[in-house]
């Protein structure tokens, strides 16, 4: 009886010994480390920069914004722009379309009421024409003077489109993170396999999804690129099959 006692007592006090040994184990290990998050790949260093926006509501707005500044085409291909000689637009001869990262150098903002434009009811008994708001600029290195539309003005209600048009910042510095082999390829208008949507849109304009669509960054886009269509192809915002378009 005196032996088996003896041996539960034993079994006990081992039982106690691991016991405690864990407890030790337990309080004397090194804390865990957390497993960093895996980075989220729909954000890049393109995501953090925020262009610097203009607050323009009307004509005087408009020109205290942009008068005397210079300004970085930010939709290429989108916008036409005119001769502007004697205080006049010339619509009759557009100059072509605003290239992408054109630097222009804004002499003034005004507003002007194209040609043939016709009136419009805008209350019972009321009528007026729309007038359009447009940056008088020269572009980098020309002495030449233009006007481009920036909005639109009908009875004082006005649209303005501003900050869609331009950067008001130099790109270079706002994406001074690119490497210079994709900087090369903008300033050649060229779009090259690697490149984001951001980099192919700055090099080539504004593109139309073609296909059956998708987000950003996962699909197929086709760039009129003024008159040289491409289309590029998007994986993980990555071009991955870059063509020139030929025929229709």
């Amino acid at each position: 009886m005196a032996k088996r006692i003896q041996i539960v007592l034993l079994v006990f006090f081992v039982l106690a010994a691991i016991r405690l040994f864990f407890i030790y184990r337990e309080r004397h290990a090194p804390a865990p480390v957390e497993k960093a998050a895996p980075a989220n790949p729909n954000f890049s260093a393109d995501d953090y920069v925020a262009p610097r926006q203009v607050h323009a509501y009307d004509l005087k707005s408009a020109k205290d914004a942009l008068d005397g500044k210079p300004a970085w085409v930010k939709a290429g291909y989108q916008v036409y722009y005119f001769p502007f000689t004697g205080g006049r637009v010339d619509y009759k001869h557009p100059a072509g379309l605003l290239p992408p990262l054109e630097k222009l150098d804004i002499a003034s903002v005004i507003q002007v009421t194209p040609p043939n434009t016709k009136s419009e009811e805008i209350a019972p008994g009321v009528r007026t024409r729309a007038e359009q708001v447009l940056a008088v600029f020269h572009p980098n290195g020309d002495s030449k003077i233009y006007a481009a539309p920036i909005g639109a003005n009908r009875g004082g209600d006005y649209t303005l489109y501003i900050n869609d048009t331009f950067y008001f910042e130099d790109p270079h510095q706002l994406y001074k993170h690119w490497p210079q082999d994709v900087w090369t390829a903008i300033e050649h208008h060229e779009a090259q396999k690697g490149m984001n949507e951001l980099q192919v849109a700055l090099a080539l304009g504004a593109g139309v999804s073609r296909g059956s669509g998708g987000d950003y960054g996962n699909r197929t886009l086709q760039y009129d690129n003024n008159g040289h269509p491409v289309k590029v192809t998007f994986e993980r915002n990555h071009a991955t099959d870059v063509q020139s378009v030929t025929g229709p």
